[in-house]
């Protein structure tokens, strides 16, 4: 049942809250109030312009709002560089769409269609880690860009792939697409060797 409480010219009205399980109240004029519920006496708080306040069962009053953007720590110009020499490189292996390779016989390009130095670094199980999505992020969300980029130089760096035109740019600019597929945003910043941002903190892959 509702109760009413009124402080001269003020008005507020308290109710039960069937569908939260705890109370509503309604302030129709500025005033200050003290709500007591279960002998737990809830701050005295001033309110000139509020509509309506729902308390949970839990007694927690619950604010909801836009988390802002992740600043963006590389540009457009070298995400898509970096998407130009993936798809020559580093996706023959890992496959266009950054999600590995599970052993699928539909997967794309087919094996047997590279060269031989990567087939044999795919091995006859056919696996090969995915560069994006959960299990990605799961994997490297907690280290840097740069501990990122430091990775993938191991890859880019080592001889038994004989990749060719990549330099310690294109790394980079591969690092700033794999981070683009994984939703962080461009930006104005380009990325570079010594950003030390959390690679978590601007993808938004769950």
């Amino acid at each position: 049942m509702a109760s009413r409480k009124d402080a001269g010219p003020h008005e507020a009205w308290i109710a039960p809250d069937p569908f939260h399980g705890g109370f509503r109240v309604r302030v129709t004029r500025p005033m200050k109030y003290t709500l007591k519920r279960l002998g737990s006496e809830i701050t005295e708080v001033n309110y000139k312009t509020i509509a309506l306040i729902t308390i949970l069962g839990s007694g927690l009053v619950v604010l909801t709002g836009q988390q802002p953007t992740p600043p963006g720590v590389f540009t457009s110009a070298q995400a898509e560089a970096g998407r130009t020499a993936y798809e020559r490189t580093c996706g023959k292996c890992h496959t266009p769409s950054l999600l590995g390779r599970k052993g699928d016989k539909d997967e794309l390009p087919p094996i047997s269609s590279l060269p031989a130095h990567y087939q044999k670094f795919i091995g006859t199980r056919g696996f090969v880690p995915p560069l994006a999505g959960k299990t990605f992020i799961d994997r490297w969300g907690a280290k840097t860009a740069a501990g990122l980029i430091a990775r993938f130089q191991e890859t880019v760096g080592d001889p038994f792939f004989q990749f060719e035109d990549m330099n310690d740019e294109t790394t980079v600019n591969i690092t700033a697409y794999v981070l683009q597929v994984n939703g962080a945003k461009a930006g104005t910043q380009p990325l570079t060797r010594a950003t030390d941002v959390i690679v978590s903190s601007i993808t938004q892959t769950r």
